[in-house]
């Protein structure tokens, strides 16, 4: 079984802090609750919480993952923090050095047929095919990084543009329901901070998204040359 790095659990931990951090915010200055959960408790407690915001922090991704991003509905969301490939691959000049090479390598390895794109735009498949070979060669660590690191920056993201609704609506229900002027102003402010992490999370997710595949895809690059250079100096 495969061990969580500590990004990888950072990537899950975090967006679930913000998510229950978020969730207290309103119970405890809004609606005047007290918290279901806290940090100011002894180590038994805060251990459990730590393992719920991981919980939540995995359950948001596999949300995202599995469900938000494959709806047609919501394809101008995914185009938005999750360019892809092929779009990555024509507008990248790094990438565009290798695209050719890749694009051969892979038509060449790959048991199945696919309708032909341009000469320096990325195969439809080919990221995936890269990544699971890299990953069955253990070659993958490098790209990893980066990838926990969108997977954190893209789930914290959508969390805040989620909640943009939300927040709107509690905000009008403070406002003509009997509430103070203090719980009225917090309301207000949840729907600046969450605009504000949607706003400026947009280029950061979107460079990460860049960086991760042009890690992976120059990882697999070198892999090949090298492979295919040790394959030349066995057969002379």
């Amino acid at each position: 079984m495969e061990k969580f790095s500590f990004y990888e659990i950072l990537s899950f931990l975090l967006p679930g802090f913000v998510f229950i951090g978020i969730i207290q915010l309103y119970q405890n200055y809004v609606f005047g609750r007290i918290p279901f959960f806290n940090m100011e408790g002894n180590f038994d407690e805060n251990f459990i919480t730590t393992i719920l915001y991981f919980i939540s922090g995995i359950m948001i991704h596999n949300f995202i993952t599995f469900w938000l991003l494959k709806s047609e509905k919501f394809n101008w969301f995914r185009n938005l923090i999750m360019p892809s490939v092929q779009k990555i691959s024509v507008q990248n000049v790094f990438i565009q050095k290798i695209i050719p090479f890749l694009n051969s390598e892979y038509i060449k390895l790959r048991k199945h047929k696919e309708i032909p794109v341009r000469e320096n735009e990325a195969e439809y498949n080919l990221f995936d095919f890269v990544y699971y070979y890299l990953e069955v060669n253990n070659k993958i660590s490098a790209a990893k990084y980066f990838q926990n690191l969108f997977f954190g920056f893209r789930n914290i993201f959508t969390i805040s543009f989620l909640l943009i609704p939300v927040s709107v609506i509690i905000f009008a229900i403070t406002l003509f329901g009997s509430y103070t002027y203090e719980q009225k102003e917090v309301a207000a402010w949840t729907i600046v901070i969450n605009l504000a992490i949607f706003l400026i999370l947009i280029p950061f997710t979107r460079q990460l998204r860049v960086q991760l595949v042009k890690k992976v895809l120059w990882s697999y690059y070198v892999e090949r040359i090298h492979q295919n250079e040790n394959k030349s100096n066995n057969n002379q």
